[in-house]
């Protein structure tokens, strides 16, 4: 399961960006995960839910956005969203295809804890 191995690399990132840029705690971690990407949702679900156990990313929130996977036929010229399961083209059923999206695997986004200032509730008195 590459997803282990994906999610070590995330957690390893977020801690170096968060160390370059003074970032105490995380609330969320985004990624964006294609369909063509060959990376499977729910599986980073179960690795990272693995992988943060007892670390200071434990109450960290995973954020996953799909990215539409589009293929392109050489042979007709046809733009498409595959079946995965099929993957040949709808319009001429050739299999001389090309991704055009949905193949990235992308840290988006760091979501940090916001404290409150000292002295600042939040509360007007």
């Amino acid at each position: 399961m590459h997803e282990m191995g994906l999610m070590d690399a995330v957690l390893r990132m977020v801690t170096r960006v968060c160390e370059e840029e003074d970032v105490g705690r995380v609330d969320a971690i985004v990624l964006e995960v294609g369909e063509l990407s060959g990376v499977l949702p729910h599986f980073l679900r179960e690795c990272y839910e693995a992988i943060i156990e007892d670390t200071p990313y434990e109450h960290t929130r995973l954020e996953i956005e799909t990215v539409p996977g589009t293929l392109y036929c050489h042979d007709c010229g046809h733009e498409f969203r595959p079946d995965l399961s099929d993957l040949r083209c709808p319009q001429c059923l050739s299999r001389n295809l090309t991704p055009r999206t949905g193949r990235d695997f992308t840290l988006k986004e760091i979501i940090p804890v916001f404290e409150e200032e000292d002295g600042e509730s939040g509360d007007e008195t």
